[in-house]
């Protein structure tokens, strides 16, 4: 049997990490145990735990005071994870291409439908996790182990970006993104669904850099009024 402390600890891990990609927990918003602590109904010794998970993965961040608070949303971070986005999932859409079975191109185009919905109704967290499941699903019969264990490493944190974008329903041609990738893997075309891929992920960082620019610029106009 597992402890219930470290089941606890892993909880109250997920349950904030949850509250900092959906933005519940706004970036460079400072948090605090006690208030933690009462939220998630824990006591502070797995709550420390789950928290220096966090401090580790770089969702929360120490201060000089010794305070945490939650990473900043950044032009820098967003510009690294995407180029290597890029690369991993370019990669793995090519392999996928020569994998996909007729079951898989179903189930590919089934989770296109559900994506497609929920742009058009404006699901945004809906939005995001059909996404993801469209890419997972590629990673799944991709065989390239490596490559999505290197792509798990980045996975949480792109994800934050990406909700930090559909929160104001500023996509770019992501459904039609979407259907490019899945023409070159009906088609076996493992090259075109490589470039097609990394012109999403990339088209997705341009989405999000302009979103980062456009609350900077709101700031700024802010403090000036």
């Amino acid at each position: 049997m597992v402890p219930k402390r470290r089941l606890t600890k892993d909880v109250a891990y997920y349950q904030i990490k949850q509250k900092i990609i959906y933005g519940e927990f706004n970036p460079d918003e400072v948090v605090r145990e006690e208030q933690l602590s009462e939220m998630l109904e824990i006591s502070r010794t797995p709550l420390r735990q789950a928290l220096q998970m966090l401090e580790m993965e770089e969702f929360l961040i120490r201060q000089p005071n010794g305070r945490l608070k939650v990473a900043s949303i950044t032009k820098e971070e967003v510009e690294e994870i995407f180029q290597i986005r890029s690369m991993l999932e370019g990669s793995i859409a090519r392999n996928a291409a020569a994998n996909a079975s007729s079951d898989d191109i179903k189930v590919l185009t089934e989770i296109l439908e559900k994506l497609r919905q929920a742009y058009h109704f404006g699901y945004s967290q809906e939005f995001v996790a059909y996404g993801n499941d469209f890419h997972d699903y590629l990673a799944e019969i991709s065989g390239l182990k490596t490559s999505v264990k290197l792509l798990s490493m980045i996975k949480d944190h792109a994800n934050r970006y990406c909700h930090f974008v559909s929160m104001y329903g500023k996509w770019s041609n992501q459904v039609d993104e979407h259907a490019l990738i899945l023409e070159g893997i009906k088609n076996k075309d493992g090259a075109f669904a490589e470039l097609a891929m990394k012109k999403h992920i990339l088209s997705t960082l341009k989405d999000v850099i302009n979103r980062i620019e456009d609350k900077a610029n709101s700031k700024i106009g802010n403090t000036v009024d």
